[in-house]
């Protein structure tokens, strides 16, 4: 299995910057997890209901939250330069 970059997203307090082994931990309140959300999903374009979608995983608890945020942030950082 390839190595995933394990440098911590710029801004992105609590998202894990690497393979994630254990649940992350602590509190966010919903309103920073949605802007951590809004902030790895910057610049692809989200219709309605990708948008409702996103408000309500910011309502999920911080450990799911923080994980899915950096799926999507190293999987960003996997993909080729075109």
């Amino acid at each position: 299995m390839m190595a995933a970059r394990s440098r911590k997203p710029r801004g992105l307090s609590g998202v894990p910057g690497g393979p994630v082994e254990v649940a992350p931990v602590g509190f966010v309140p919903a309103v920073e997890q949605a802007r951590i959300l809004a902030e790895v999903l910057s610049g692809m374009e989200l219709g309605a209901w990708d948008q409702r979608i996103v408000a309500w995983l910011a309502g999920w608890d911080a450990a799911t939250v923080l994980t899915i945020a950096s799926w999507v942030v190293r999987a960003r950082e996997t993909r080729p330069v075109r």
